[in-house]
């Protein structure tokens, strides 16, 4: 009997080895399948991989410059005299072109002194022309007032200007005008004392 249980054991460990090898490669085919479908479902990044490769060279040829670059291998002393030196060009410009722009300004205001001055002069001259002109007619009204009694006195009597003047002053014949003057001459006197 024991020799039966043994193979009858056996016969079921067999089975059991058999049901078991069965799942497992069952199992295996099951996970060859998945990860063949898995496989056609990942997406494609070569693209994407393309891009970033791309910019990782971008980038590691950025480094290379800097690293190229001879403010990398300045000390920080001889970093500050070329800032240093930097700004003191930069401000060496900025006061050429502040002085270009002050010399501009002072021109503009030369021009525009220039202006103001010669409107004031042309005003003053405008006064002064005014100022003339009035003072030679009041000079020439008077030189009119006087000369031709002057010159009417000192020419000879024989020619009576006087009196043809006297007449042109009245407005009448030099007979009515004689008549007319001594007629007032006459009366000068007592019509000066009026009684009220």
């Amino acid at each position: 009997m024991t020799e039966e249980t043994t193979q009858a054991d056996l016969a079921d460990d067999a089975a059991a080895a058999f049901e078991e090898l069965r799942r497992a490669v069952s199992l295996t085919r099951a996970a060859v399948e998945g990860l063949t479908a898995a496989r056609e479902r990942i997406p494609d990044y070569s693209e994407t991989l393309a891009e970033m490769l791309g910019a990782l060279r971008a980038a590691a040829d950025r480094i290379g410059r800097i690293e190229r670059s001879p403010a990398i291998s300045l000390s920080p002393a001889a970093m500050t005299a070329e800032i240093v030196k930097a700004a003191e060009l930069a401000r060496e410009a900025d006061r050429a072109q502040l002085r270009e722009v002050r010399d501009s300004m002072l021109g503009a205001i030369g021009r525009i002194d220039a202006l103001v001055d010669h409107g004031r002069a042309a005003h003053h001259q405008r006064r002064m022309l005014i100022s003339t002109g009035l003072c030679a007619a009041a000079g020439a009204m008077l030189l009119m007032a006087v000369l031709p009694g002057a010159v009417a006195r000192s020419l000879p009597l024989s020619w009576h200007v006087p009196e043809w003047m006297a007449a042109r002053t009245i407005g009448l014949d030099q007979r009515e005008a004689g008549k007319r003057m001594i007629a007032t001459a006459r009366r000068e006197p007592t019509s000066t004392v009026e009684t009220p």
